[in-house]
């Protein structure tokens, strides 16, 4: 009633308005006054007041209203009710989402132009500008992502992107992408999109009965229009609890390097809603768009991977080559082989087996252990004949075992321990005449290596084979030369010889008997800065010195690349002792000159002496690690045993 009134005198003139403020006062003079022709007069004016104001708005007969009933309708509602605001409902909307309600100020629609300089100004004032913030277009720390996570980092960022808007587009309640493996007849998760908290936390997935098996499997897409809340589980796979669920659809996606058409999807797009029947052919056709688009970021950066990782062969190879240009032995051979290996593939266990000629059987040479669990350590022989290596290397093919724990053989031996039930993965190497041994990269996980993997190792493996070969050929050569060309010394085999058989009359006649071995000290500076030529003149400076200071019949041998050995005939380790540091001394104030350059170098030196029945072979071992403790002493020092 208030609105009607107030309504009805919006709509009178100013004048008109006088009339009825008029009126109402002379109704109650004419009430209150004691006089009954004053109160007749009162009340009679007051009913014409009335009167005429009914017959004027009734008629429209008044002078002047047309034109303010005019410049009535030119006012908006905003100069009427300045507080009046207009609400906008967003009815596109699933159901089940909350409605989204945007506010007008003034009551105005954002299309509609202001009537008035002064409506605009009010209608600036009363509307809210958003400042749109530079993170709303652009992620602004993608670039520095992009560059620290390589191409698989990169495909994964943008799949995510690509799984956003599909979300956002659809209405999903989860988005999500599966590549398919079909070598391990697996189903693995890349990367998803979901609003809920039961997504699967676990990457892989044997190939079932599930939808996404079936569209990995057939290529055809699916659509349930219902999902069963009691068999969800079992039919999506991905949820690890029951879901609000009700409509799904998995789209496959095709990508071949060769001309032909594809016929088996490499991966699958899933996306799901919890409103019943959702989607339909409209939304297939959407998806179709998607998953072109992926497949040509599979294409784009397969391409970039592959080049990545020849790259990464290339610097493999070409790291190996600098290292046995510094140190042409077969302990650098197979340490670098086992390092490069370790920076290409996922890795728990690494090692490398050989043949070893004194032993006559194959050993353990060299073994890399990330998490020091329990595993083969070096110089462990292996079974041949019984044994997935000993198959592999006798076979000489590689293989792959992707489920080491219903294997039929052990990895190396029967006795071994090892904890671990991965996956495993054995290349021969082998070269025209012989296979030489073998490189093992094991894993914790199921299923972690390829044929792709096989591949990518094969060319370290080949360069590694080609150097054991000259090792090989080498000997051969060796076992027809007494002396070291370069210095001047016994050969590495003819010493060892020598070794056993000064050792066995040592043994018989009670007698005391010394091996020293020095090594030069940080050689590789030396390489670095004066070239192999020039570290040549240092080994031949070093074993001239040595010469010099033994007797006719000690024997000094080159016993590896960068060490002697000298036989002290009829000496024990104290006496020894102080010849090698009598030795130790001359060498680090000899003064060379290479170059124009004069220069000193320095030698660590360990001395060991031979006990009752000691053999050749732990004489030499002992004399070995002997060395090597004066080295990591920081050289220039002598260690006896």
């Amino acid at each position: 009633m208030f609105k009607t009134i107030r309504s009805w005198i919006n709509d009178l003139t100013l004048m008109q308005e006088l009339i009825v403020v008029a009126g109402v006062i002379l109704f109650f003079v004419g009430w209150f006054v004691t006089g009954p022709v004053a109160s007749v007069l009162a009340f009679g004016l007051s009913a014409s007041a009335f009167a005429y104001i009914l017959v004027t708005t009734k008629r429209g007969s008044t002078p002047g209203l047309e034109e303010e009933r005019a410049s009535d309708s030119l006012t908006t509602t905003e100069e009427r009710d300045p507080d009046m605001k207009k609400l906008v409902f967003d009815d596109l909307q699933p159901i089940g989402k909350q409605y989204r309600v945007d506010v007008v100020e003034g009551g105005r629609h954002p299309g509609m132009a202001p009537s008035s300089k002064r409506q605009q100004t009010e209608q600036v004032a009363l509307s809210s500008t958003y400042e749109f913030q530079l993170s709303d277009f652009v992620d602004v720390n993608e670039d520095l992502f992009v560059r620290e996570g390589g191409p698989k980092s990169e495909f994964g960022f943008l799949i995510k992107k690509v799984l956003t808007v599909v979300k956002e587009v659809h209405f999903a309640h989860s988005v999500a992408f599966f590549w398919v493996n079909r070598e391990k007849n697996q189903t693995v998760l890349e990367s998803f999109i979901s609003d809920s908290e039961k997504f699967m936390t676990h990457r892989r997935r044997e190939l079932g009965t599930d939808v996404i098996s079936q569209v990995a499997l057939t290529g055809q897409p699916k659509i349930l229009n219902h999902v069963n809340a009691v068999g969800q589980l079992e039919l999506l796979g991905y949820y690890e609890g029951i879901e609000p669920v009700k409509t799904f659809i998995a789209v496959p996606i095709f990508y071949t390097k060769s001309q032909l058409a594809p016929r088996e999807p490499v991966a699958v797009l899933t996306i799901d809603c919890i409103d019943e029947d959702a989607y339909g052919p409209e939304t297939l056709a959407s998806l179709g768009q998607f998953t072109k688009l992926i497949s040509a970021l599979i294409k784009s950066y397969t391409d970039k991977y592959d080049l990545l990782l020849d790259s990464e062969v290339l610097r493999s190879i070409t790291r190996m080559r600098e290292q046995l240009k510094i140190e042409f032995s077969l302990h650098n051979a197979i340490r670098t082989l086992g390092e490069e290996t370790s920076k290409l593939l996922t890795w728990d266990y690494i090692t490398v087996v050989l043949f070893d000629e004194a032993r006559k059987s194959w050993v353990v040479q060299f073994v890399m252990n990330r998490m020091n669990d329990p595993y083969v350590s070096p110089t462990h022989e292996i079974d041949p004949n019984h044994s997935l290596v000993g198959g592999a290397i006798q076979m000489a093919v590689p293989r792959i075992v992707d489920n080491l724990a219903v294997a039929d053989l052990p990895r190396f031996y029967k006795a071994e321990r090892v904890d671990a039930q991965g996956s495993m993965i054995i290349l021969p190497m082998t070269s025209m005449q012989r296979c030489y041994g073998a490189l093992t990269v094991e894993s914790k996980d199921k299923r972690v290596y390829s044929e792709s993997d096989v591949k990518l190792l094969q060319k370290l493996v080949d360069m590694t084979s080609l150097a054991l070969e000259i090792f090989s050929l080498t000997d051969v050569v060796n076992n027809y030369v007494l002396m070291d060309e370069a210095t001047g010394v016994a050969t590495r085999k003819y010493f060892i010889s020598r070794v056993q058989e000064e050792v066995q009359r040592a043994n018989d006649f009670g007698t005391d008997l010394t091996v020293v071995m020095l090594s030069i000290d940080a050689i590789n500076d030396h390489l670095q800065r004066y070239g192999r030529e020039g570290f040549d003149f240092v080994l031949q400076n070093v074993a001239r010195m040595i010469r010099a200071s033994v007797r006719p019949y000690d024997v000094v041998g080159r016993y590896d690349f960068n060490r002697f050995a000298v036989l002290l005939i009829a000496t024990d380790k104290h006496d020894a002792n102080l010849w090698a540091e009598k030795l130790r001394k001359n060498i680090a104030s000899n003064i060379m000159n290479v170059e124009q350059k004069s220069f000193s170098v320095t030698v660590s030196i360990g001395v060991c002496g031979a006990v009752s029945q000691t053999s050749d072979i732990e004489l030499l071992e002992n004399a070995s690690q002997t060395l090597k403790k004066a080295v990591e002493a920081g050289g220039n020092v002598v260690r006896v045993f």
